[in-house]
């Protein structure tokens, strides 16, 4: 299979404003051999400094890579991390990036891939309020993408995507946007030991005794598919985290079991990031305002919400709030001795649940749900014996879901949790064999569903 380089240094153009880079990107280059990075990946272009083909290095992450204490040199991040101050980052796109429906749509997904990891930091497309930092989502020619590491305790400001990223699918934009951002946060290429494990051809990135800091618990060696951080993609590319990745998030960003109250979320500000999950916390609930019945505005009250659809008592707890698409109308129904109101076409709205294990797939009837494009539903599914399929990746929504999230490999035979994502209908879905489990092929069929881990 073909493999794409992340890099996309040809377009780029990141030169100072009237200063002559020559002597900074000197000492940069000579900081970077200091950390341990080998010359012959370190490459200048246009008047910056890359390592690994699509990582930016400014004069301060390069002093900084030489301030960091010894550790082992294995993969996966550098010494530079976002700083405790940093709680929510913007994601601030470009009218000409906005102009790109699967750029678009990519950036939406890669900021949901963080968010539904119930990180210490968040992330929101912007313009938004109450940011903490700010990256700019900027396009380039050619297919690809490129970012920087962090300095100064704030992630890197920019990502440059490839408008050639706009002939392949959204979920390729995906993986190529959350790795970027990956890069943003201090994540380094999972197989930068030897690219040619993703790439097929290339070699070490350097072993950089402080620049490239091996992950507790996860692997020290890499595979193709293994980590959305490789250096290079694939055509089929899915957009979603790996095992270890999640590993690598939870040990560097973890909330460290300090949720955030819901009250300090404002919910509409994340509008369009559906699928997007936060886990807040909420105290004993007196009363708010509230329109909808499991699906409600996003301008209702979580907590009361959250009582109201039963994920915590009264007294509190921890939710995840689910943002969801506007909806033509919402029904107000009584509950858990909360009443909720009535209301027309709004356009955002959220669903809550707790933390336990979600309500069995089997639980749901995903036909119900036709016309909600975007709209995610996390459950979970026992031990998978059988059950009828239509469909490859893009499923008809009558399909036994969990035998779906088998063949799909989001979760194996012996079961787990999912998300249920609603799509269009299609004009024809392909039967194929996978991971034990073969599905059927059929015609036009009015509504979907594709299936993710959760």
């Amino acid at each position: 299979m073909h493999k794409l380089p992340m890099a996309l240094i040809a377009g780029i153009a990141l030169v100072g404003c009237g200063v002559d880079p020559e002597p900074e990107n000197q000492e940069i280059v000579s900081n970077l051999i200091e950390a341990g990075f080998p010359a012959d990946d370190i490459m200048v272009a246009n008047g910056a400094v890359y390592v690994g083909h699509d990582a930016h290095v400014t004069l301060e992450a390069s002093r900084e890579m030489l301030q960091a204490p010894a550790g082992s040199a294995e993969q996966y991040r550098t010494t530079n991390l976002v700083g405790s101050s940093v709680t929510k980052i913007c994601i601030n796109p470009t009218s000409t990036f906005n102009s790109y429906t699967n750029l678009s749509q990519g950036l939406d997904l890669a900021i949901a891939n963080y968010n539904e990891r119930g990180l210490r930091l968040t992330f929101a497309r912007g313009p938004t309020t109450g940011c903490t930092a700010n990256i700019t989502a900027q396009t380039v020619s050619g297919t690809g993408g490129s970012a920087g590491f962090p300095s100064g305790g704030l992630p890197y400001g920019t990502i440059n995507i490839g408008t050639g990223l706009e002939s392949y699918s959204v979920d390729v934009n995906e993986h190529v946007i959350t790795h970027e951002l990956g890069h943003t946060v201090g994540f380094r290429h999972s197989d930068y030991y030897n690219r040619s494990i993703s790439c097929g051809i290339g070699g070490d990135e350097g072993e950089a005794g402080v620049g490239a800091i091996h992950i507790p618990e996860t692997p020290t060696t890499a595979t193709v598919g293994g980590s959305i951080m490789n250096s290079c993609f694939s055509a089929t590319e899915t957009g979603e985290w790996t095992g270890s990745d999640i590993t690598a998030l939870n040990t560097l960003y973890s909330s460290g079991g300090a949720v955030a109250s819901c009250s300090s979320y404002n919910f509409t500000s994340y509008r369009g990031q559906n699928g997007t999950r936060i886990t807040c916390s909420c105290g004993a609930v007196s009363g708010g305002s509230v329109w909808g019945t499991d699906i409600y505005t996003d301008d209702s009250n979580a907590c009361v919400a959250a009582v109201h659809a039963g994920a915590i008592p009264a007294t509190g707890g921890t939710v995840v709030v689910t943002i969801q698409p506007g909806q033509s109308s919402y029904t107000g129904t009584t509950r858990n001795g909360i009443t909720t109101s009535s209301y027309g076409a709004w356009p955002g709205s959220f669903s809550v649940s707790s933390q336990t294990p979600p309500p069995s797939c089997s639980s749901y009837n995903f036909t119900s749900y036709r016309g909600q494009n975007g709209t995610r539903i996390a459950c979970s599914c026992g031990a998978v014996s059988s059950g009828s399929v239509w469909g490859t990746d893009i499923y008809t929504d009558d399909s036994n879901a969990c035998v779906a999230a088998v063949h799909a490999g989001a979760i194996p035979a012996t079961g787990g949790t999912v998300v249920v994502t609603i799509q269009p209908g299609r004009s024809s879905y392909t039967g194929t064999t996978r991971n034990g489990i073969t599905t059927s092929s059929y015609g036009a069929w009015p509504g979907s569903v594709s299936i993710g881990s959760w």
